[in-house]
């Protein structure tokens, strides 16, 4: 495998571990409510808006270069395979690898992306039930 597929292996699994700990960071700062944990809720939201709004032109490039693989894919079958190893066409099966593994890359960075998303939802959830038990226990403060 080559080195630019098992370097995105890892920052992908380092992607989601952070995630998770940031998510977990953020819904135990949820529990108590208190408004520096919504301002920098809300602020880490805004960072990954933004992040999401600089990511989408690579994250459409990937999808463009996963679909033009597939279709390159379905040009490749089985027995036009087996034909280039039986007549040991190195290069044509070279270029097949180079090609699956430009692919896998491209996978991973489409996974990242959809990482990145996920961590802004959970975000965007976190915040709105912050707003929303805020104005419950606002509202239930002025009712006593």
């Amino acid at each position: 495998m080559n080195e630019k597929f098992n370097n995105f292996c890892g920052e992908l699994r380092a992607k989601i571990n952070d995630a998770d700990r940031r998510i977990k960071d953020l819904k135990a700062n949820a529990v108590s409510a208190s408004e520096k944990a919504k301002v920098e809720a809300k602020a880490q939201l805004a960072a990954l808006e933004n992040k999401a709004k600089e990511q989408k032109a690579r994250a459409e490039a990937a999808q463009a270069k996963a679909k033009a693989w597939l279709e390159e894919k379905k040009t490749m079958t089985h027995d036009k395979i087996a034909q280039w190893k039986e007549q040991r066409e190195v290069k044509r099966l070279a270029t097949r690898a180079d090609l699956s593994e430009d692919y896998a890359v491209t996978a991973m960075e489409i996974a990242v992306n959809a990482v990145d998303e996920a961590e802004r939802a959970a975000v965007e959830a976190v915040v709105a039930r912050m707003d929303a038990d805020g104005v419950k226990a606002s509202a239930a403060g002025k009712g006593a």
